[in-house]
């Protein structure tokens, strides 16, 4: 049902027309700044869409792309109905206007798109600066905005590979185009592809070297990375690489860290730019909607007195659980007190008489993790010139009443603070559609399953089907959980190799409700062998006969078991891309896991394409890598076996994720994993308090830019603040190099002193065979690791205390004694 609308256009190499018209060259494709239009017809009806990918840009192509997708936000902004067309070039130019780009409104397009439908282009309804027509709702748009002729000099390209087609690019053009429905409220975008600068971006020739025909060869670059990092350790484990025992593997290993530092810092530089650039939009779009969500909503229980309770004493606590307040008598007049207002109640012990303390909150004071949302924003509405009750106690010789009151006050606490919980955790659900079932067809279907999270606390086996627009899972109580395609963020099937199940993972864009609690993630899996089970074989030998056919059957369950899973996942797959949702199943990368605590117990991590999980215990630990603005790695010493791994949030409200206890063996591989998934990391001896520090963050408006705490002293950007080593070593060794005064008649010098060197090497040899031998020597010659360095100071300090006044006087007859040759030699070397 779906055909061409036009021969794809792509353009490079300099040569760029920005028309519909446009047709593709044949000049050989050029990797530098490619331009791709693409036009599908279903049905009848036309769609089109255009993307720029750059490829090793600039960073003046960067900016001038960030530049298009601000352009594009500004026009959506206006396609609104009863607008008129011509208001979308004018925000495009006003905005240009307004940022101090004038020059780029002369590279725009005549017009900026044009209505599509059972026509590719209608030609009335351009978007144009003359067109007077009117946006009306249901109408969808082809807007497409794009720069052209846009130049680069000398200077723009000089940080590019020179091996880069861009380096010899004088001029580029860029393009952007997306289908736009036309509603009542926000315009909808029907092309979802990314256009992201992240998403569109690619460094090639980031290294500069000539190993690219190496890189050819395997199309799997995920698998590559996986058997290169499981492989550095096949034959001794994954023990530290800057423990290498051989001394050119260490010379190896020294320089890969290196390389990798210095990745690190540029990726640094960038992710801040990026950052600047996502915030700057975020609070664009952002404007005006705290406020709304800061305003307080003011507590009212009556309206006037006339609506009191018909029952109520002049002298009596009264507590109405309809209108949810307390009626408290102030001077023999009731006042009611809306249930939010309390902070707790305390009726102590009676003596000759019962006492009913009311404590309220007030200013001035911890309001505590439990106040309501609102009654904190009143509380600090009302603080700088309101006057607050902070207590009231109320005495009576006969206690039925206030008893009474008592527990009515703490039940009516109990369900307000129920009722809000409940409110928050539905505040951000999203309402699916409806399940659409497959009718005349097969439908694929896992049995026997079991799902996590269970309903009620109960264990929750039953059937999961997969149907035309989502997956439906029916219990064998029949409780039904339904899981659109659409609200599957990522897929994961973790076939069973050392687990004790096979199991499939959703992790959602929103939440749904499970029973009474929301969840994010849901699973279903099948237990290969029951845990129980296992820890009864243990006891058994291993020659037993029922042993190994138990063995047998086992690995022959965990692979039909396997193969049953797969083959579901492909069949989800199918059906969600015959009816237009895309879902893709990612596999864990084993060869990459490594052991840590997230919660409560030590676990088994393992990376993902996009994400970093733990499945097997509950409860699931799934980090999104979109969500990770950068890691951190805490007790990272020469001394600790293990250490700690931070992953902050974008979102600084949130509290970073943990990974605690990590074998410092696993080090290495995660700094080299995260390099190449392109997340900047730090480390540092210590833990440190990160409430304190996204606080801090947060507030700072120029985080993630470079800025000066005083006239001198220059703040870094964004988490740089957390580097130990980095930008700051690196130039001091640069000044070092330049710095250094000894040319061609210091190389002389040092040549004259190796030679007098080789004469002495005899008469020191002698006397070194004497005196204590050099470990630091040893150990660059053997290359030791820990333990082996501390067997090797005990036992020359065993050999120090049984030799102990020979090897007072060693030191001294060398100072004293020797001939001048000697003491010149050893002037000489002083000297180097």
């Amino acid at each position: 049902d779906v055909s061409s609308c036009y021969f794809p256009i792509i353009q490079s190499g300099g040569k760029y027309d920005l028309r519909i018209s446009a047709q593709s060259t044949s000049d050989p494709l050029s990797h530098d700044i490619i331009t791709v239009s693409l036009g599908a017809r279903y049905k009848l009806y036309c769609s089109n869409i255009a993307r720029t990918f750059l490829v090793d840009p600039p960073k003046k192509v960067s900016a001038m792309y960030e530049v298009l997708l601000e352009v594009q936000e500004a026009c959506l902004e206006v396609m609104q109905p009863g607008q008129q067309l011509k208001a979308v070039y004018k925000a495009a130019v006003s905005y240009l206007q307004k940022n101090g780009h004038e020059d780029l409104i002369a590279k725009l397009p005549k017009n900026l798109g044009f209505a599509q439908g059972m026509d590719f282009r209608d030609s009335t309804l351009t978007l144009s600066p003359k067109n007077g027509v009117t946006f009306r709702k249901g109408m969808v748009f082809c807007l497409s905005i794009g720069f052209s002729d846009l130049e680069l000099t000398e200077s723009d390209v000089s940080n590019t590979p020179n091996n880069s087609p861009v380096a010899k690019l004088k001029k580029y053009g860029l393009l952007l185009s997306d289908m736009v429905n036309i509603t009542d409220k926000a315009p909808e975008v029907l092309t979802k592809m990314g256009k992201a600068i992240t998403n569109v971006a690619y460094n090639v020739n980031d290294g500069g070297d000539d190993d690219d025909d190496d890189d050819d060869d395997d199309d799997d670059a995920d698998a590559k990375l996986a058997r290169k990092l499981a492989g550095e350790a096949e034959n001794e484990g994954r023990r530290s690489k800057r423990l290498a025992r051989d001394p050119s593997a260490a010379a190896e290993v020294a320089e890969g860290v290196a390389e990798r530092e210095r990745k690190q810092i540029e990726m640094m530089r960038r992710r801040n730019e990026e950052r600047v650039r996502e915030i700057a939009r975020k609070n664009l779009k952002n404007r005006g909607k705290d406020s709304e969500e800061d305003m307080a909503e003011e507590l009212e229980a009556y309206r006037s007195t006339r609506d009191y309770p018909p029952n109520v004493q002049p002298n009596q606590v009264k507590v109405d659980m309809a209108n949810q307040c307390v009626i408290l008598p102030v001077f023999g007049n009731p006042i009611p007190f809306h249930i939010s207002t309390i902070k707790n109640v305390v009726l102590p012990d009676p003596d000759n008489a019962t006492l009913l303390r009311i404590n309220f909150y007030t200013a001035g004071i911890a309001l505590g993790k439990d106040a309501p949302a609102n009654m904190l924003k009143l509380v600090q509405k009302y603080a700088p010139y309101a006057s607050f009750i902070r207590e009231m106690t109320f005495r009576s010789l006969d206690g039925n009443n206030l008893v009474a009151a008592f527990r009515q006050i703490s039940e009516l606490r109990k369900r307000a603070r129920a009722r809000e919980i409940r409110e928050m955790e539905e505040a951000n659900l999203v309402e699916q559609e409806k399940l659409i079932r497959t009718k005349n067809e097969r439908v694929p279907r896992l049995s026997d399953l079991t799902m996590r999270p269970v309903f009620a606390g109960r264990k929750t086996q039953g059937n999961l089907e997969a149907h035309t627009n989502g997956l439906r899972f029916i219990s064998t109580r029949s409780e039904v959980v339904d899981i659109m395609y659409a609200n599957i963020k990522y897929a994961i099937f973790q076939p069973c190799e050392n687990e004790i199940m096979v199991l499939v993972h959703f992790h959602l864009k929103n939440p749904i409700m499970v029973g009474k609690k929301k969840h994010l993630d849901i699973q279903f899996f099948t237990e290969v062998v029951d845990a129980s089970q296992a820890v009864d074989n243990g006891r058994r030998s291993m020659y037993d006969p029922d042993e190994m056919d138990d063995e047998q059957r086992e690995r022959q369950l965990r692979k039909r078991l396997n193969q049953a899973f797969k083959d579901f996942c492909k069949k989800v797959d199918a059906v969600a891309k015959k009816n237009n949702y895309q879902l893709e199943f990612d596999i864990p990368y084993r060869d990459l896991g490594f052991m840590g605590n997230p919660h409560k117990e030590m676990v088994q991590i393992l990376p993902t394409l996009n994400c970093l999980v733990n499945l097997t215990e509950t409860p699931f630990f799934v980090v999104d890598l979109d969500e990770v603005d950068h890691v951190h790695f805490e007790r990272v010493t020469y001394m600790s076996k293990a250490f700690d791994m931070i992953l902050i949030n974008k979102d600084f409200n949130k509290m970073p994720w943990r990974i605690d206890m990590i074998p410092n063996g696993d080090k290495d591989s995660i700094q080299e994993w995260l390099t190449d998934m392109e997340i900047t990391y730090t480390e540092g001896p210590m833990n440190l308090n990160w409430k304190s520090i996204l606080g801090t963050a947060k507030e700072d408006d120029r985080f993630y830019m470079t800025t000066e705490d005083d006239e001198v002293t220059e703040k870094e950007a964004g988490w740089e603040i957390l580097r130990m080593f980095g930008r700051e070593d690196e130039e001091e060794e640069e000044e070092d190099e330049d710095d250094s005064e000894f040319g061609e008649e210091s190389a002389e010098e040092e040549e004259e002193l190796e030679e007098d060197d080789d004469d002495e090497e005899a008469f020191d040899s002698e006397e070194d065979e004497e005196s204590d031998f050099d470990a630091d020597a040893e150990l660059e010659e053997e290359g030791m690791d820990w333990d082996e360095m501390e067997e090797q100071a005990a036992a020359e300090d065993k050999r120090k205390r049984r030799m102990g006044e020979d090897i007072d006087e060693a030191p001294r007859k060398r100072r004293g004694g020797g001939s001048g040759r000697d003491n010149g030699g050893r002037q000489k070397k002083r000297r180097r």
